[in-house]
């Protein structure tokens, strides 16, 4: 994520919700498998990263 690029913490996290779900079905197609779960992987990343962000936010105005 870059530094300048914000998300939607609560929209991000739905959607990955929906890939989870999505991948819960007993049948799933092996190619929009992998693309979902590229897209998960990708969303994940940026939660984790916003989610450091604003530990490291807190932990300023702790100080």
């Amino acid at each position: 994520m870059t530094a300048d690029k914000k998300i939607n913490f609560s929209k991000s996290y739905q959607e990955l919700q929906k890939i989870v779900i999505w991948f819960e079905k007993e049948e799933v197609d092996l190619e929009e498998g992998i693309e979902k779960f590229e897209e998960g992987t990708k969303i994940v990343k940026e939660l984790k990263e916003y989610l450091e962000k604003m530990e490291n936010k807190i932990k300023e105005l702790k100080k």
